[in-house]
């Protein structure tokens, strides 16, 4: 039996292949995968650090990538390649869903 309700099934890939800005390429345990398409979004955030009244911002990037694209992917362990650049995977957010979050680690 699956974890992932049938009705999301086909759902993630749709999903990418109609809003995906960027092409994807997976090390996954050491082993390339081929590319697949994403949606990377930017989160940015200010807030007030009191101690000493200064604002701080913290930019988080964040790919979706469809669930059925990347089997066996890990954060901490496995990187992602988007235009020639490498980064760390350090969150996978799977709400058993039609996609995957993964949060990503450096500056895009």
């Amino acid at each position: 039996m699956s974890r992932r309700p049938s009705l999301f099934e086909g759902m993630g890939a749709d999903f990418a292949d109609a809003f995906g800005n960027v092409d994807a390429v997976f090390t996954i345990g050491g082993v390339v995968r081929p590319k697949v398409r994403g949606v990377l979004r930017v989160w940015r955030e200010v807030d007030l650090v009191e101690e000493v009244s200064q604002a701080v911002e913290g930019t988080t990037h964040v790919l979706s990538i469809a669930a059925t694209d990347a089997p066996g992917l890990e954060s901490q362990r496995d990187r992602v390649t988007i235009d020639g650049v490498t980064y760390p995977i350090i969150n996978v957010e799977d709400d058993a869903r039609a996609m995957l979050k993964l949060f990503l680690s450096g500056d895009i």
